[in-house]
This record gives C-alpha cells, structure tokens and sequence, in this order.
C-alpha cells in the first residue's frame, strides 16, 4: 500500500468534510489501530505510553521519527498523518535499522502526547507539510527547518457602557467594540515580517444587534523566530500574554545531517508548533524536514495539499536521514 493510499485511509475516518479525529476521540483511537498494523508490517513492535502515543520499535531504537493523527475539525489530509505515514514507510526500507516511529496523541490541543512523554529519544526527526506557501513560490519540493518560532498568546478585554443603538447620540457612546477594532488594526499594524500575530477570537458582550457593546474580548497569538523579535513584538502591540513559548532551535545530529543531505533546499522558520519543538525544548536532539504545501499552502481545511512526486522525495530523504542517523547512534 503507497504513502498516499495510507493517507486517504486515516482521511476517511471520522467523517467529514475534512480529517475529523480530536485528541482521544475514538476516531483517534482507531487511526492510532490502523497505525500500529502498518507499523508490524513494516517490522516494528507497536505499543502505546501512558499517555497514549503509539511507538512502534525495532531493537534498541535509537532514533525516532513521527508525528500526530489527531486533526483539526474539518482538517486537512495531510496535517500529522503524512508524518506518521512516512516514518512507517522509511522504517520498512530499512528493515534492519533500529529506529522507532511515533504517533504521538493530541498535538492538535497542545502537544499533549508528546509533553507527556516519559522515554525521551537520543535523536528526533519529524517530516510535516510545510503549512504555508513558502516552498510552492520558490518552486522547490523540501525544506529543511531551522527553528520553529515562539508564540505568546492572551486575552484583551476592552470596557465601554452599554447604551441602545438608536437613541445615543455618537458623540457620547462608549464603545467598547470600536476600541477593540482600533486594537485589532495595531496587531496588525506590529507584526513585521517574519514575525506574525493575529486577533483570531473576539467576544462581543451584550452582543445584541440594537445594543451598543458594553464589553468586548478578543484573543492575540503573537509569532517571531527568536525571542528578542518576540519580546519586541509584543510590547509593541502593548498586552499581558497569559501564555509563553520561546523559539526553539533544530539541532544536532538530525539537523546536520539534513543539512549534508540537501544542502541547496531552503532554510525555513516554522511558524507553526509541532510536537519537534516539544522535543527540542526537552533536550532531544531534533530536526523537521517541510514537504511542499501546494494550493497556496491552505492548511487545516479539506483544501490541504501536497503531491505524490513531492512525498515520495520527503520519504527518501526521510529515509536516508535515519539510516544514517541510526548507523552512527
């Protein structure tokens, strides 16, 4: 069975439109089943943690690779699983190479699988979809990732008077979602590239059509590659973040190894979280190889794409990478 039939396999469970499989849902629990058969076929001794990610071992598995088949709702078919589905397909080109592939649980929520995970591996490298449309505009198929970005996030409450929309005169409204829109175009207005953030939630109280807004909140995720460029970013949009993760470098062997096999692909920043930065935050030393998005690098929708020639030069240097990495571990 190719990578690609795999792919629209775990694609059709849950229903759709698009991936439905949330953290520990048993839609989850049945892609992880799918999973571990593929994984004794390809030679490797599946088991889950105590947290409910799925290793599938070979030996003294001293390199790990992976990802999450938990999605988004109405998510894409690529987003985690492809991670997955290449592991189990590099580990089976490589029947004697003691390397282990992960499924990890619940990334979609916060990388709960892979924070819980107890058994730290001597070296990590995940394969994803880039998720943006980076590589499609440079036309090149992969990308070797340099660090994913750090993120503060939080919420903004803004405060007002509630009064009726037909009979107060403008000049003496408090309004407090006016004062929320001004704030939403300066969140804008900060982020220089590379750096991103955005007002992706807003809460409008009493959120009635004939009512001037008493109360709005909205939420602020704020992205930048390193954290002198995050700290800036944040002071300058001016909010509390709740809540914090530092940019996170690749590193080590996987990295330099990725390094030597594709020495012209580009370096790119991850923008998104994965579980590669929980691991990298932990010590482990890691590495992320980007498989070109196509469509404009839509993601997390039914839209998400990325071709068969592209995957298959993701799952040859996949594998190459962990030969290597597991001949020298």
């Amino acid at each position: 069975m190719s990578v690609f039939e795999r792919l629209d396999e775990l694609y059709a469970i849950g229903g759709g439109p698009g991936a439905n499989r949330s953290g520990y849902s048993a839609a989850e629990d049945e892609a992880h089943r799918l999973a571990a058969e593929w994984m004794r076929a390809a030679g490797l001794e599946p088991d889950a943690d105590a947290a409910g990610n799925l290793i599938g071992r070979r030996g003294d598995a001293r390199v790990w690779t992976g990802s999450h088949l938990d999605s988004v709702p109405n998510g894409g078919k690529f987003d985690g699983a492809l991670g997955v589905v290449a592991g189990i397909e590099a580990a089976s080109r490589l029947p004697d190479a003691p390397v282990a592939v992960a499924a990890f649980r619940a990334e979609e929520t916060g990388a709960i699988g892979s924070k819980r995970l107890t058994e730290l591996p001597q070296a990590f490298l995940e394969l994803h979809i880039e998720q943006g449309p980076v590589l499609e505009r440079l036309g090149e198929p992969l990308g070797v990732v340099t660090a994913i970005a750090g993120q503060a996030g939080g919420r903004v409450v803004f405060e007002g008077r509630a009064d009726h929309a037909g009979t107060t005169p403008m000049s003496v409204r408090s309004d407090a979602l006016v004062e929320a829109a001004r704030f939403v175009l300066r969140v804008r207005d900060c982020a220089r590239e590379p750096a991103v953030a955005t007002v992706g939630a807003i809460e409008v109280e009493p959120n009635a059509a004939n009512v001037v807004p008493a109360r709005v909140t909205v939420t602020v995720d704020a992205r930048a590659p390193d954290a002198a460029g995050l700290d800036e970013l944040v002071q300058a949009i001016g909010f509390e973040p709740s809540s914090r993760l530092d940019p996170v470098a690749m590193s080590g062997p996987p990295f330099e190894v990725l390094c030597e096999l594709l020495p012209e692909a580009p370096r790119l920043v991850s923008g998104a979280g994965h579980d590669a930065m929980v691991l990298a935050a932990a010590g482990v030393p890691t590495a992320m190889l980007f498989v070109r998005s196509l469509n404009g690098g839509v993601s997390h929708s039914p839209g998400e794409l990325s071709s068969e020639e592209d995957i298959e030069l993701g799952v040859e240097a996949l594998t190459a990478a962990l030969a290597r990495l597991a001949a020298v571990g």
